[in-house]
């Protein structure tokens, strides 16, 4: 009995450890396609290297909320149909939604539904690692307010543990609301939410958030009179929110923007940028020339703001829009990338570009900033960009002819020169309708995007990671995870371990010099010199592949310098 539960043991290790991130853009790593439509994907990244993809899933005849989470190889950790997180009614259209994965690895949800009635209403919720609902079964009610529309709920963890929610309320003005739960799911502002409206006509809109220090956040949104689609005197505010709710820049807010010109259909966007303060992107046509253009500005946590007044343009060549910008902040320099939509006057030609700006907002590439999707009849529908060190990486969903996209992918260095082989990736190579596109980069430079796609049916799941190094599936070397200088040198435990067929040796050496790791089997014969070469003072990480190798023990050894180390893995086949 005890051998077979040991064979049952090594089976489970094994079944976990097989790697399912795909090297073929043209077949990807399947979260989920069944029944029905799965659509409005997102996904987030946990600190342990999992990540988590939900979604609003039709397969039940109306939609409902489900989650999945796979783990550092791709590997599915729920059941393949996925937990339902939550099957109350929903509207038959519906509107955006948020999902975060917090400090120990639970997945935050938040989104509306039409439990209490006729007008959507937000609800938060938490899903563990083991896909428990650890707010209740149906989750956390955000709202005091039942009949009033409240659509596309936000959600940040703070940097004391808990959760900040925000969501826009009602309409003719509409106004929007905040409500924090700790980590037990009690609301910590009151029974009801905090309201912030104009006190006039004005509409506040698109309400977003980033978190800052000591438990605050910093918000985001839109203030204007008229109609949704003809807004004037348009602004864009922003405000500090202190863990116990108050204001803490001015009694009211700060003004970001405030030349008007900006429809109202558009989204502005914050992001943190790494210390404690945001950057805001937006669009507006300031000069009335019939064109837009993408601006920038930067706050710190203290309040000041860092770009001219009223933002730093993307572009400033004439006669093109420079639309819809997204940008993050490189803590390694100080400075900001920013990639946007361009077209020519008449929209009629697209392409896609970007820019960067020092710590002052001065643009870095050029006035009209680099050009890596010329104008064309392709069109970067959805597009991201994150950093790792002083490197970009952008990931964007490129229309094709008769409604088909593909996902496609580029990395750029500081001066915004191509660093992968061919520029420019293809990430998802199958001609399909594709819907949204999220992505996440881990401790490793891994990228992991996620995107909703019909190649066969009315909408799927579908995920693709992409190598620091520009390849897809599981990476076969070395790579750098802090070109930092750490305190000690040190050897960490392999993961996955078990494992089959790759597995993962994390190291960190305090001053350049030659590095060798070599694999020992059981018996002490060296059957591998994984890496024999100098490298400065970092934290590295490995990749053993043992797809030609037996099961069995073995063992792996580090000398860097008068350092040596060894420990053991397991493989199972």
């Amino acid at each position: 009995m005890k051998f077979l539960s040991y064979i049952l043991f090594l089976t489970l290790f094994a079944s976990a450890g097989f790697s399912q991130w795909n090297s073929n853009a043209g077949v990807n790593t399947l979260v989920c396609d069944t029944i029905g439509e799965q659509s409005v994907t997102k996904l987030a990244l946990c600190p342990d290297g999992t990540t988590y993809y939900s979604w609003f899933d039709s397969r039940g005849g109306s939609y409902a909320v489900y989650l999945q989470r796979l783990d550092a190889n791709g590997v599915r950790m729920f059941p393949a149909a996925a937990v339902l997180v939550s099957g109350n009614p929903q509207n038959s259209s519906l509107v955006d939604w948020d999902m975060i994965a917090d400090n120990n690895n639970n997945a935050i949800i938040t989104f509306t539904d039409i439990r209490n009635g006729g007008s959507i209403n937000p609800f938060g919720y938490m899903v563990s690692p083991a896909g428990t609902m650890m707010w209740g079964a149906n989750g956390v009610t955000l709202s005091d307010s039942v009949n009033a529309f409240q659509p596309n709920p936000r959600v940040v963890q703070t940097s004391d543990g808990n959760y900040v929610f925000i969501w826009r309320v009602g309409s003719g003005p509409q106004k929007f609301a905040m409500q924090k739960l700790n980590s037990a799911g009690v609301k910590q502002w009151g029974a009801g939410p905090i309201y912030f409206s104009s006190g006039t006509a004005e509409n506040y809109d698109w309400p977003a958030l980033t978190a800052s220090d000591n438990g605050s956040v910093i918000i985001y949104w839109a203030g204007y009179t008229g109609t949704f689609l003809v807004a004037a005197n348009y602004k864009l505010f922003t405000q500090k929110i202190s863990s116990s709710g108050t204001r803490v820049w001015n009694g009211t807010q700060d003004t970001v923007y405030s030349l008007g010109r900006v429809g109202g259909f558009y989204q502005p966007r914050i992001f943190s940028d790494g210390n404690n303060g945001a950057i805001y992107c937006w669009r507006d046509d300031r000069n009335t020339t019939g064109v837009s253009t993408g601006f920038l500005q930067r706050k710190t946590s203290a309040g000041a703001f860092l770009f001219p007044v009223n933002g730093s343009a993307v572009s400033t060549l004439a006669g093109n829009n420079h639309f819809d910008p997204v940008a993050a902040y490189m803590p390694a320099t100080g400075e900001t990338v920013a990639f946007f939509a361009e077209t020519n006057g008449g929209q009629t030609q697209v392409g896609f570009y970007g820019q960067k700006f020092s710590s002052n907002g001065t643009q870095m590439w050029g006035s009209s900033g680099i050009a890596y999707l010329p104008l064309g009849s392709n069109q970067a529908g959805v597009y991201s960009v994150l950093v790792r060190d002083t490197n970009a990486i952008c990931y964007y969903n490129e229309t094709q002819t008769l409604g088909n996209n593909l996902i496609k992918a580029f990395r750029v260095g500081k001066s915004g020169g191509y660093i992968w082989s061919g520029n420019i990736l293809t990430a998802s190579s199958i001609l399909s309708p594709k819907i949204r596109l999220n992505a996440v980069i881990n401790a490793s430079g891994m990228s992991i995007i996620s995107w909703q796609d019909r190649r066969s049916d009315n909408g799927g799941v579908y995920a693709q990671n992409i190598n620091f190094d520009g390849t897809f599936g599981p990476f076969l070397g070395v790579i750098n995870i802090n070109n930092g200088t750490p305190k000690n040198y040190e050897l960490l435990q392999n993961y996955p371990n078990p494992f089959n067929p790759e597995t993962r040796i994390r190291y960190s050496i305090t001053s350049a010099g030659n590095v060798k790791i070599t694999v020992y089997d059981v018996l002490g014969n060296a059957v591998l010199t994984l890496l024999n070469e100098k490298q400065n003072a970092g934290t590295y990480e490995a990749v053993f592949d043992a797809s030609q190798f037996s099961s069995g023990v073995y063992f792996y050894k580090i000398e860097a310098g008068t350092f040596t180390d060894t420990k053991r893995m397991i493989l199972i086949k």
